[in-house]
């Protein structure tokens, strides 16, 4: 049976409940013929003060992990997108890929996490030497820088913008986060990236690249390009950086 409105793709989306960048950010991604169903995580409006807290973060999502999957497959996707990376970052690689494992075992489809699709992004965009910002606290930070190091890239710094909250990442301006991978955009650092589904960044990718001489991935972007080449579907989109349009 084919979807007459997602007749070359459907996505299935996990979102955090608190996180309002996500599902817009995707949908002004998706080409004609791919069609984006968010199922959202319930988790709690937590507090970004400590390392502790984004500690409590990663515990709480996994309560209502597997049943957000459950509502979402009801309706057929062909593929899931995992839209929250801190928890597939933590614990570096081998953490990451037994999560996986877990999801797409109750799937029953392949699962795209954000470690994952960045990790192709900058493949194809032949990075070895990175650097990112993202909305998190220190030990956040630490994981992802990890698992990045683990894949073997030379990481300069993983920079964390320091959210209040977890429902507040979404108000991170474009000229915080300009001025966040300025302080990055140092000589031989191949790729600047932006690690975190709340922090919208994919319409403000293409000025980044411009003002910073160099490719910039978002974890949004990276995460749809990775979930339309993955499936043979090959459309160039304009308007969101080198890494839709080129590759």
């Amino acid at each position: 049976m084919t979807d007459i409105l997602g007749y070359r793709l459907k996505l299935g989306i996990l979102v955090p409940s608190t996180n309002s960048s996500v599902q817009p950010e995707m949908d002004d991604l998706r080409p004609e013929g791919v069609t984006n169903h968010v199922s959202r995580i319930a988790v709690p409006n937590q507090s970004f003060h400590t390392d502790a807290d984004a500690q409590a973060i990663v515990d709480a999502t996994y309560d209502d992990l597997m049943p957000a999957i459950d509502r979402v497959m009801s309706c057929n996707p062909d593929k899931l997108i995992m839209a929250m990376a801190v928890p597939c970052f933590w614990g570096g690689v081998a953490a990451g890929e037994e999560l996986k494992g877990r999801l797409e075992a109750r799937a029953g489809v392949p699962v795209i996490t954000p470690p994952d699709a960045l990790h192709g992004a900058l493949t194809a965009l032949g990075a070895r030497r990175i650097a990112g910002i993202s909305p998190y606290m220190p030990l956040a930070d630490q994981h992802v820088a990890n698992w990045f190091v683990e894949r073997g890239y030379d990481v300069e710094a993983i920079q964390g913008l320091k959210a209040a909250t977890e429902d507040s990442v979404v108000d991170l301006s474009p000229e915080q986060q300009e001025q966040g991978l300025a302080a990055l955009a140092m000589p031989g650092v191949d790729v600047l990236l932006q690690v975190g589904t709340s922090m919208a960044s994919s319409r403000l990718i293409e000025e980044f690249e411009a003002k910073f001489d160099r490719p910039v991935v978002s974890v949004n972007n990276a995460c749809m390009w990775h979930a339309l080449r993955t499936s043979a579907i090959q459309d160039r989109i304009t308007g969101f950086g080198r890494l839709l349009e080129d590759h």
